[in-house]
């Protein structure tokens, strides 16, 4: 079988859904800086309560959010998923999953998982290598499964690369269950 990575890396890179790239990052980052600088329109570094009315889901948790309750959140108040959705990516899922971590080991265990029901009906799917927890590597080889089933469907004359016309054909693996045949 041929080498696919650099076809795989290219199809990666072509799309723009980054969502399985950032998925691999462990650290969680600060908030997108553009955001936050169209939000604060006086420009002194903090998102007041004027401000935050154009954006409504931080005006909804704004109060939450500012936790020395100053009336303003600065960067370190500023919530971690804006400009993710539903929360994935660095500072969504990995802040939830931190939590749930009891004992701070770096993995969620079975029974650290029940603190979430959404989590522990999940557990035994996301344990992809079925050591009873959800680690880092569980991410890994997920990310690879799912890479490399998109890569076998695409392949549909299976020599092992991908063409122009098989890839544009391919739905993009980041693409979601919109129904988006197209690459992103």
């Amino acid at each position: 079988m041929r080498n696919r990575k650099p076809l795989l890396l290219l199809a990666l890179l072509m799309t723009t859904g980054a969502a399985g790239l950032a998925v691999a990052a462990d650290t969680p980052t600060a908030p997108a800086a553009p955001a936050r600088a169209k939000l604060d329109t006086n420009g002194d570094g903090f998102v007041d309560r004027t401000e935050a009315v154009k954006a409504p889901r931080l005006a909804e948790k704004f109060d939450s959010l500012d936790t020395n309750k100053d009336g303003k959140l600065s960067r370190e108040e500023m919530p971690r998923w804006q400009g993710k959705r539903h929360g994935r990516g660095p500072g969504g899922g990995h802040e939830r999953m931190e939590k749930l971590d009891a004992n701070k080991d770096g993995r969620i265990s079975r029974e650290e998982a029940k603190a979430d029901p959404r989590l522990a009906e999940r557990f035994d799917k996301m344990d992809v290598n079925k050591d009873g927890y959800l680690d880092k590597t569980d991410r890994e080889l997920g990310m690879k499964q799912h890479r490399d089933a998109w890569f076998a469907a695409a392949d549909t004359n299976k020599d092992g690369q991908l063409s122009k016309a098989e890839f544009d054909a391919a739905k993009s693996p980041f693409a979601g269950k919109r129904g988006d045949k197209s690459p992103r």
